[in-house]
């Protein structure tokens, strides 16, 4: 096996097929093919509020991720390839709810939701990012649109 078929068959290929008022992500690998349409709404989710992660279900794949509650505001649904709150998901502080994918490919950081303290932030954000992503296509369009940033 050539360094060219192992590389492929360990990198994420992601391709962009634009249709209309979404973008339809197809994720694929040597083994999985993958069709993250955020007009397809999830069929469950589940989450862990003291890691901060996040599971969603969809008919035929799931995806998962990470939230965290900062002090840096955005716009519901809009993905900010320029943040990274990475090293900060565990956080406690802020009211501003972000959202990341982290599988099956990593997306960028999408602006998720406001809450009115950060007492309420920190043991709600993980949820809200599942139960919006399972629900809200505006919030689905963010997360699977900006797939591989």
């Amino acid at each position: 096996m050539n360094i060219t078929k192992i590389l492929l068959s360990i990198i994420a290929t992601i391709m962009i097929v634009t249709t209309t008022n979404a973008t339809t992500m197809c994720v694929t690998n040597d083994n999985t093919s993958i069709i993250l349409d955020p007009s397809i709404e999830g069929t469950g989710y589940t989450r862990d509020e003291a890691t901060k992660t996040w599971t969603t279900t969809f008919p035929n794949y799931t995806v998962s991720g990470i939230a965290t509650c900062n002090s840096t505001s955005g716009t519901y649904g809009k993905a900010y390839p320029q943040y990274n709150f990475d090293n900060n998901h565990a956080s406690s502080t802020g009211v501003y709810c972000w959202c990341r994918m982290t599988s099956p490919v990593r997306s960028a950081w999408v602006f998720g939701y406001e809450f009115s303290t950060a007492s309420g932030c920190a043991p709600y954000c993980a949820n809200h990012c599942s139960d919006r992503i399972q629900l809200s296509t505006a919030l689905r369009g963010g997360v699977f649109g900006s797939a591989g940033q």
